[in-house]
């Protein structure tokens, strides 16, 4: 008897393929025995599967019947053979002469050898290990443009926390949104260089989150366009990468783009809500400190964010936000 498979991944495509040809299969019930089969574990009732040849040319296919049993037929000239199901590939060696025996006595001539993954569950296996090897690349490509170290990112961020309290003190930190003067506010934005500029645009042509999207961001920031690397640590957070958006927002912070205070507060706000769910009162003062410094200095992204939060409490604070993000920057998402 072959024993029952574990749960285990199983390539979408075969999976269809198998239930498809067990839904057009002959219904089971009541069926004559037939000629010759392999006996399997009873949890196999209904269980779709491929009779095939060592080299995986598929004989038949069919799905066990309501006691269990998988129909099987030689193939003159062949001794080697596999039932494969979603998940296990089961070979089996039968000699020309066990044909001729009847059911009882051609299970004993059956010479089983050992199971393993089946060919689909080795394809799913091999495609799941492309992607997390992909990921992975992409979070060590991700930041590693910044040239800043673990030590780095840490003194330049714990820098910009312990100043903010003296910046929360200025005239500028009380200034109502609605009464933001747009000019002033993005007085102190870096200017975006043409090279960097068209790698961006041709970034957000492919798709920011695309891999050839990523590859053209990370080029123009690399270029030292800081809107494609707050792009970069925004789409790192999507990824839960905490290390590679942290040391973008420092790289950002090190040229003096308001967006870095912001990629900062992104990052503040979605560790605390990652812990329990929710983040502190006091993680999400914080948080808001920091946004309200970026759209304050001039960042769109952050204006964005900030509008979005004053929605219901302070519509004339968040037309005047969106307003000036979208002079400067029209293409700005929101």
């Amino acid at each position: 008897m072959i024993a029952a498979p574990p749960h285990c991944r199983t390539a979408p495509a075969l999976a269809a393929m198998l239930w498809l040809a067990a839904a057009l299969s002959p219904a089971t019930a009541g069926a004559a025995e037939p000629a010759h089969y392999l006996q399997l574990d009873p949890h196999w009732v209904g269980e779709p599967y491929q009779w095939q040849l060592e080299d995986g040319t598929v004989l038949q296919r069919g799905v066990a019947d309501e006691h269990a049993r998988a129909a099987v037929a030689a193939r003159p000239g062949q001794e080697r053979y596999a039932l494969e199901t979603l998940a296990l590939r089961y070979p089996v060696r039968i000699a020309a002469a066990c044909w001729k025996l009847s059911q009882k006595r051609f299970d004993a001539c059956i010479e089983r050898g050992e199971a393993g993954p089946s060919r689909a569950r080795r394809q799913a296996d091999a495609e799941s290990d492309r992607a997390l090897e992909q990921n992975l690349s992409r979070r060590r490509e991700r930041a590693a443009w910044t040239g800043l170290d673990g030590a780095a990112v840490a003194a330049r961020l714990r820098g910009a926390l312990d100043a903010q309290a003296a910046w929360d003190a200025t005239a500028q930190a009380r200034q109502a949104p609605a009464r933001l003067d747009c000019g002033q506010a993005g007085a102190g934005v870096p200017p975006l260089a043409d090279a960097g500029e068209r790698r961006f645009r041709a970034a957000l042509a492919a798709g920011a989150r695309t891999p050839a999207g990523e590859t053209e961001l990370i080029a123009a920031a690399r270029l030292g366009h800081w809107r494609a690397a707050a792009t970069l640590a925004k789409l790192a957070l999507y990824d839960d990468d905490w290390e590679s958006a942290q040391a973008i927002a420092a790289w950002l912070l090190e040229r003096g783009a308001p967006a870095g205070y912001n990629a900062l507060a992104r990052s503040l706000e979605a560790a605390g809500s990652s812990e329990d769910g929710r983040a502190t009162p006091g993680q999400r003062d914080l948080v808001a400190r920091l946004r309200r410094r970026a759209a304050f200095g001039g960042d769109p992204g952050a204006q964005m964010d900030l509008a979005d939060e004053l929605e219901a409490s302070d519509p004339a604070g968040t037309q005047r936000l969106r307003d000036c993000a979208r002079q400067r920057f029209p293409d700005i998402d929101g």
